[in-house]
């Protein structure tokens, strides 16, 4: 699936736009009220979000499995002198950061990929572990009130092919951690 972002990437550097997500700032308000200091971005994509914290002051480290995403992430963030680190990492695997690393992890739409629900149970697992006790988890997802909740080809009990994306939208599960 990496290939489908560099892809993305490639053809449109700024696919998701240049300014933070309607998601990132009710959560920087959050951040900022709760005195949050350092942020894990889980599939951070080029960074919108992220450079959005990094410039209001957080310090940031980013995460994202496609190779492209992070060159221009990495570019944009020498080019801006900001606190923030990206990273090349697939979320699949175990998180590189001590227990209690992290004030708060952030994604924005990364829990609707395609991930298995053994794969989604052990990333909250990790987000877990790396954000400090009392810590945040702030993430999004889609819901019935999405355009594009539930269209496409289904692939397989509640994923999606939504031109080219296997995007999991409709299975419902709540997960206890």
């Amino acid at each position: 699936m990496s290939e489908v972002w560099n892809k993305v990437y490639q053809s449109d550097s700024t696919f998701f736009g240049g300014e933070p997500s309607n998601f990132a700032l009710p959560c920087f308000n959050h951040m900022k009220t709760n005195n949050i200091k350092k942020v894990l971005e889980l599939g951070a994509g080029h960074g919108r979000d992220s450079i959005f914290f990094a410039s209001n002051g957080l310090e940031v480290e980013a995460l994202d499995y496609s190779a492209f995403a992070f060159e221009l992430l990495n570019k944009t963030t020498k080019e801006k002198k900001l606190p923030l680190k990206p990273h090349l990492f697939d979320v699949k695997h175990q998180l590189t950061y001590p227990d209690g690393y992290f004030d708060a992890a952030y994604s924005h739409m990364l829990f609707n990929m395609h991930f298995s629900l053994e794969e989604l149970h052990f990333i909250f697992l990790e987000i877990k572990r790396i954000v400090k006790p009392r810590g945040f988890n702030f993430f999004s997802v889609r819901n019935q009130n999405d355009n594009s909740y539930d269209t496409g080809i289904e692939i397989e009990k509640g994923i999606y092919d939504f031109n080219g994306f296997q995007i999991r939208t409709s299975q419902k599960r709540r997960y206890k951690i």
